[in-house]
């Protein structure tokens, strides 16, 4: 059995430290609304069972809350270190679980306890149907790569749910041109990468020399992410490489 890694204990070193700054906070949280804006509102029954990966969906590889974005994660801690209670704050903060089998943001009562901030793959889950899917690559197909449609019709079939209704169709054909020609999969990478170069010069080297490349992921997932962003200096030189070695989500850039 592969030697355990524990959770993780924020540092505590400011200058160490990932965090942005208020304004550098607040610079990002109003780009990304700007693009979930674009995305169509829907509502669903509230059962929490996207949020929530079957026996079949765990040996699939399929993962919950993925793929995150780093501009995503570090707004996303910012909301948990404000928001919740300071124990589950650190619980949250402490998860290192690349592919937990459940949301670590599912609530009790089966609803998100970060909706106001949560993620892209999200607010767009089920947002079309089988229906509006045929007739968007029927319709692109003679303007977009054929490559693009294909993964559009891929991506999009493996989201749909019944129990979800869309409440802005008048946003439907800007988000299906930014599905289909990955405007939000290059905005929010765009993103990400200006995230990544305000970390500390410190912690990106420390993490550079266990994970052996130059940047880090964009998108990756909570528990991913919490290893990079939060870790001390020990963790990361304990247990980082390790850790880094297991992962299965961690090379998609």
């Amino acid at each position: 059995m592969p030697e355990a890694i524990p959770d993780i204990e924020p540092d505590s070193d400011q200058d160490f430290g990932a965090s942005l700054s208020a304004a550098q906070l607040a610079e990002l949280s109003s780009k990304l609304d700007a693009v979930y804006d674009q995305v169509p509102s829907t509502c669903c029954a509230g059962s929490g069972e996207c949020c929530v990966l079957t026996d079949e969906e765990m040996q699939e590889g399929y993962a919950t809350m993925f793929p995150l974005y780093l501009a995503e994660y570090v707004r996303i801690a910012e909301f948990v270190r404000i928001e919740e209670s300071p124990e589950r704050a650190q619980r949250l903060l402490a998860h290192t679980q690349e592919r937990p089998r459940q949301c670590p943001f599912l609530g009790e009562q089966r609803g998100c306890t970060i909706y106001p901030v949560r993620p892209l793959i999200c607010r767009t889950y089920a947002v079309l149907d089988q229906e509006t899917i045929a007739a968007a690559a029927e319709q692109h197909a003679d303007e977009m790569p054929e490559e693009w449609i294909k993964g559009f019709v891929r991506r999009e079939s493996a989201m749909h749910c019944p129990r979800v209704t869309l409440t802005q169709p008048d946003k439907l054909v800007r988000h299906i041109h930014n599905l289909i020609s990955y405007t939000y999969e290059r905005t929010m990478a765009r993103l990400s990468r200006t995230v990544f170069e305000q970390v500390s010069p410190d912690r990106r080297q420390a993490v550079r020399s266990q994970i052996r490349r130059r940047g880090w992921p964009t998108r990756w997932t909570w528990g991913g992410y919490n290893t990079l962003y939060l870790t001390s200096a020990s963790w990361i030189q304990g247990y980082l490489k390790r850790y880094w070695k297991r992962a299965q989500l961690n090379d998609l850039d």
